[in-house]
């Protein structure tokens, strides 16, 4: 018998499984890369930690923030901020989905950057802006939950010794001490606590809304 031939279909799979080993033995290089392809999260565990990444103090006071411009316009405004979040998402997933079928898993965005723009100032610009994003979100963050516990204790202990530099150093600590964790599924149980104070909240504040509205509706009707 002669040699079989190989469909073009049959050639393109062989060069994508090369390509596939090919980045799989560059990420057993990367030891970032490895242990997180080597995670044992699952995806309801994917499912809270993108939850709490989005769903942060600047999300949750966007009704608050908007309410000024009026219902027609601030809802017209929070539905074109939620179409362009999900455009985002979805043509993100979809890069990563052609990518990955070409043999190029990437888990990071710098990777990315680098092979859809090139490898030279994308994958810099990328790590400068991601920097920035990170600095700047962290130290938000520190001075609002400093801020927020110093408000709480104020409540609590009106004459109280303590000021707002205590409580943000207090909560530098505790993000510095979590950041030693080596992965997102090392702060699982941290971010389904996340995620069941920001269902909490939002069901709060809806209940709030509704009393409110309820008790001014009832003024206006006794008057």
């Amino acid at each position: 018998t002669g040699p079989a031939v190989s469909s073009p279909s049959a050639a393109v799979a062989d060069e994508a499984a090369t390509r596939r080993s090919d980045g799989e033995g560059k990420a057993a290089g990367d030891a970032g890369a490895e242990f997180v392809l080597e995670s044992k999260g699952t995806w309801w565990h994917a499912g809270f930690h993108l939850t709490t990444a989005m769903v942060g103090p600047a999300v949750l006071s966007l009704p608050y923030a908007l309410r000024g411009i009026g219902w027609a316009l601030g809802l017209a405004t929070l539905s074109a901020l939620a179409a362009v979040s999900f455009y985002t998402y979805y043509a993100m997933s979809r890069v990563l989905d052609h990518c990955e079928a070409a043999g190029r898993r990437h888990i990071r965005f710098r990777d990315l950057a680098a092979d859809v723009l090139g490898s030279g100032w994308a994958f810099y610009l990328m790590v400068a802006v991601q920097g920035a994003i990170n600095v700047g979100v962290t130290i938000g963050s520190i001075l609002l939950a400093g801020n927020s516990l110093q408000i709480m204790y104020t409540t609590l202990v009106p004459y109280g010794p303590l000021k707002l530099y205590h409580f943000i150093v207090a909560v530098a600590s505790v993000l510095a001490l979590l950041s030693q964790m080596p992965s997102f599924h090392s702060l699982r149980y941290i971010n389904l606590g996340s995620l069941v104070l920001s269902v909490g909240y939002t069901i709060l504040v809806s209940a709030a809304c509704i009393r409110v509205s309820r008790a001014t509706l009832r003024r206006k009707i006794t008057r």
